[in-house]
C-alpha cells in the first residue's frame, strides 16, 4: 500500500506535466495557386525570377509557386538544384509579403512595356523621371525610385506622367520602407515558432536563476535573489537577440525546448542514481540541459522538422517516461531501476518517434488531441483502478498504461480525417505488416517478413 501510494504520487505529478498539452483549433486553408501577374500565371520559372528580381534568398531556383492557405497566409513551393540534384521545399509567406510583391511586379511590367515602346521623347524631362523611376522599381532600387517619383511630382505636378506615378507613389515608399516584399533578402524567414522559443527561454532562464546558487551552494539570500532577478530576463535576452533574424520555425523552437527539458531530465535522473550530493545532481541537470539545447539547435539546423514531426517528436519525453514507469511497476522494480526504466522509455520514445515520423505531415493541433486522448485513457485507468479497488500497485499501473494505450489509439482514429484539406493532410503512422518473398539465396523457398507501416 506505501509503494501504491508513492507512486499514485509519481503519476500524479506526471499527469500534470501531460495535462499541459492543449487543444488549438486550426482554419481550413484554401490551398490554392495565385498569380503575381497574368503574365506570370501561377508557376513561376527561373527566367520570370531573374526578370522580376524574385526569391534573392534562393540560390539555383529552378520553378515555384505560390498557394494560398487562408485569407492571411500564403506558403511558396519551390524546386532548387545543387550537385546532388532537384530539391522541393516550401516556406511560409504572409499576406503583406504577397500584396507588396504584386505591387513590384507591377512596377516592373509598367517599366518593360515604356522600356519597348517607340517615339518616347528623351527632351521631355517628364517622361524621362518617370521612365527612370520605374527603371529603379524593376530593379529593387526603391530607394532611387522613390526620390525621382517625389522630384517628379515636385518638379511637373500637372503632367500625365506626375498623374500616373501617384497611382502607385505610395507602393513605392511602402516597398522601401518595410523590405518584406520577395524581391528583398530576409523576406522568406519563417519566424512562426520563434514566440514559442522566446517563451521558452524565458522559463529555463527562471529554472537557471534558481538551479546556478543552489548548485554552487549559495549560503546567502542575495544569490538566490539576485538569481531570480536576473534569470529570467537576461535568458528571454539572449534568445531575443540570436533569433531577431534568424529562421526559426515551429519545428525547430519545438525541438530546441525538447533538447532543453530531456537533457535536464536526463542529467538529473542519471546523477540522482549515483552517489552525488543534491547540489551536484542539480548542477548536472543543469549542464546537461544547457548541452541538450545546443545538441537541438545543431540538429534541427540541419533538418527540417516539420511541425507534426516535431510535435509528436517532444510527444516522446512525457509518454516514455510514463510508459518506462509501467513496465518497470509490472516487472516489479523500485527505486534506482525504477527512474531508470523512466529514463530510457524517455529516449527510446523520443529516438523512435523521430525516426519513424520523420516524413509526417501533420498539424500540431491534431498531435494535442491525441495526446489529449491518451490523457483521458489514462485517466480512465485510474478510475478504473479506484472503482475496482486495486490494490497492487503493478496491476494499477498496468490498467492505467492500458487505458493509455487505448486513449491514444481512440484518439489516433477519431482524428485521422481531422488535417484533410489542409497542406498537411498527407502522413503516416506506424502499424505492423506481413509479407511473403522468394528467398534471394533459394528461389523456391518462401521467405515470411514483418515490418512496420506509417499511416496516420
Amino acid at each position: 500500500m506505501k509503494v501504491f501510494r508513492l507512486n499514485v504520487k509519481l503519476l500524479t505529478t506526471i499527469f500534470v506535466f501531460i495535462l499541459g498539452l492543449t487543444y488549438t483549433g486550426l482554419k481550413a486553408k484554401d490551398n490554392e495557386p495565385i498569380s503575381l501577374s497574368e503574365s506570370i500565371g501561377t508557376e513561376i520559372d527561373s527566367s520570370e525570377k531573374k526578370t522580376y528580381h524574385l526569391f534573392p534568398d534562393i540560390k539555383n531556383f529552378q520553378k515555384g509557386e505560390i498557394v494560398r492557405l487562408s485569407e492571411s497566409k500564403f506558403r511558396l513551393d519551390y524546386t532548387w538544384e545543387d550537385f546532388e540534384g532537384t530539391h522541393n521545399r516550401s516556406r511560409k509567406i504572409s499576406k503583406e509579403a504577397v500584396d507588396l510583391t504584386r505591387s513590384h511586379v507591377e512596377l516592373t511590367e509598367n517599366y518593360l512595356v515604356l522600356s519597348k515602346s517607340e517615339g518616347v521623347d528623351s527632351d521631355v524631362e517628364a517622361n524621362l523621371m518617370y521612365r527612370l523611376a520605374l527603371k529603379y522599381a524593376s530593379e529593387a532600387r526603391y530607394d532611387l525610385s522613390s526620390v525621382i517619383i517625389s522630384d517628379l511630382v515636385k518638379s511637373y505636378p500637372e503632367s500625365p506622367q506626375t498623374i500616373e506615378a501617384k497611382k502607385f507613389r505610395s507602393d513605392i515608399f511602402r516597398l522601401l520602407k518595410t523590405k518584406k516584399a520577395l524581391i528583398f533578402k530576409g523576406a522568406l524567414l519563417d519566424q512562426s515558432g520563434r514566440t514559442e522559443l522566446l517563451v521558452f527561454s524565458g522559463y529555463y532562464g527562471v529554472w537557471l536563476g534558481i538551479a546556478t546558487p543552489v548548485w554552487l551552494e549559495a549560503e546567502s539570500a542575495e544569490a538566490y535573489g539576485l538569481g531570480l532577478i536576473l534569470g529570467g530576463p537576461v535568458s528571454l535576452a539572449i534568445a531575443h537577440q540570436l533569433t531577431r533574424d534568424a529562421n526559426v520555425t515551429e519545428g525547430k523552437a519545438t525541438m530546441i525546448s525538447l533538447g532543453g527539458h530531456l537533457g535536464t531530465w536526463q542529467g538529473i535522473g542519471w546523477s540522482a542514481m549515483g552517489d552525488m550530493d543534491a547540489n551536484d545532481v542539480v548542477g548536472v541537470g543543469e549542464i546537461c540541459g544547457l548541452v541538450g539545447i545546443g545538441a537541438a539547435t545543431f540538429l534541427a539546423n540541419q533538418i527540417d522538422f516539420s511541425e507534426g514531426h516535431a510535435s509528436l517528436t517532444s510527444s516522446g519525453l512525457e509518454w516514455g517516461a510514463w510508459f518506462g514507469l509501467v513496465l518497470a511497476a509490472v516487472a516489479d522494480h523500485e527505486g534506482d531501476e525504477l527512474l531508470r526504466d523512466m529514463l530510457l522509455g524517455s529516449d527510446i520514445a523520443i529516438l523512435g518517434t523521430g525516426i519513424a515520423t520523420k516524413n509526417v505531415k501533420m498539424s500540431e493541433t491534431r498531435v494535442r488531441l491525441i495526446n489529449l486522448g491518451g490523457v483521458i485513457g489514462t485517466v480512465f485507468g485510474l478510475g478504473i483502478d479506484l472503482l475496482g479497488q486495486v490494490d497492487e500497485s503493478s496491476t494499477a499501473l498496468a490498467i492505467a498504461g492500458a487505458g493509455s494505450v487505448a486513449g491514444l489509439a481512440a484518439a489516433t482514429n477519431f482524428t485521422k480525417n481531422y488535417d484533410k484539406g489542409k497542406e498537411l493532410s498527407r502522413s503516416n503512422l506506424q502499424f505492423p505488416t506481413l509479407a511473403f518473398y522468394q528467398n534471394p539465396q533459394n528461389q523456391k523457398e518462401i521467405v515470411p517478413t514483418v515490418g512496420f507501416q506509417l499511416n496516420f
